[in-house]
């Protein structure tokens, strides 16, 4: 028990460092640092107080699994893809700068974001499985921090646009301000059964008040996956139509990077790619020059 309540208290730690941390500076070594210990933690919680459980997978050539405490086995977690969740907390511990460096192979890579991304949110699942924000809220400081650190600015939340003569602020995911590149509009969502259509809104609104192709406008994702937690059923849940009506009528969306793309989603950009660019986030480091190109 006594064991039990440390990793606990560690978590709680490791998700307040990780909030105060981003919210004081989004690229600074601090924020990297307390992200990068959270993602240890939550490691070492599952690896140590959890075991793992399998689920019925539905999606074609995938399997999931997720977590649930030793002690008490009532809760379980998220869905994890078991071809890129790599429990190993010292294996993510020690590449943690050489993923941010580019220097790990794709395969290394894709596997590096999606553990790093996901641990965090499985753990807190399981712990704490009031704090429903939790999750998403670690992801959007996840990304937002890679974005901050890798393209040396910090972002902004508010946009201050001109109507009928008054100034009105709004609320975004993130805007990143580059010199002498291209500006970016970052939109951060777990699935997109979360209110995707804003980012697409959002970035209309954006080509609206300062032209088209000022902002370029990037999109990342998790995944699509549901758990069914009475069949333990895992489901993908795509909208394919709703995106390309999206992307073709309302704005687009420059890249899309999932962690684990849908095959529905992927087969889009095959059909339509010079229209829809879905790539796997582990991607994003070493092709930022040719995204951010104006």
């Amino acid at each position: 028990m006594a064991t039990t309540s440390r990793h606990l208290k560690n978590l709680r730690v490791g998700y307040k460092q990780t909030k105060e941390s981003c919210q004081k500076d989004w690229g600074a070594k601090g924020s990297s640092l307390a992200i990068r210990q959270f993602v240890k933690t939550s490691l070492e919680f599952l690896e140590n107080q959890c075991v793992k459980v399998v689920f019925k997978s539905l999606v074609a050539e995938k399997e999931y699994f997720g977590f649930t405490k030793k002690s008490s086995k009532t809760i379980v977690s998220r869905p994890a893809n078991a071809a890129l969740f790599r429990c190993d907390s010292k294996w993510v511990d020690d590449n943690w700068e050489q993923w941010f460096k580019s220097e790990l192979s794709v395969t290394d890579a894709t596997k590096f974001a999606y553990t790093a991304a996901l641990a965090p949110c499985l753990a807190l699942e399981v712990f704490d499985r009031q704090n429903k924000k939790g999750p998403a809220t670690f992801f959007e400081y996840f990304v937002g921090h890679v974005f901050a650190k890798v393209l040396g600015v910090n972002p902004q939340r508010i946009v201050s646009l001109d109507v009928e003569g008054t100034r009105a602020k709004m609320t975004m995911d993130f805007l990143f301000h580059l010199s002498k590149k291209a500006k970016v509009h970052l939109a951060v969502k777990m699935s997109t059964r979360e209110r995707v259509v804003q980012a697409w809104a959002h970035q209309q609104v954006l080509n609206s008040a300062y032209g088209d192709n000022i902002y370029k406008g990037i999109m990342v994702l998790f995944g699509e996956t549901k758990l069914d937690l009475k069949s333990l059923e895992v489901v993908e849940i795509c909208v394919p139509d709703q995106w390309l009506v999206y992307q073709k009528h309302l704005s687009r969306m420059e890249r899309i990077y999932y962690f684990d793309p849908p095959q529905r989603y992927q087969q889009l950009a095959v059909d339509h790619p010079n229209f829809i660019q879905i790539k796997q986030f582990g991607q994003f480091i070493g092709e930022k020059e040719a995204v951010l190109k104006v």
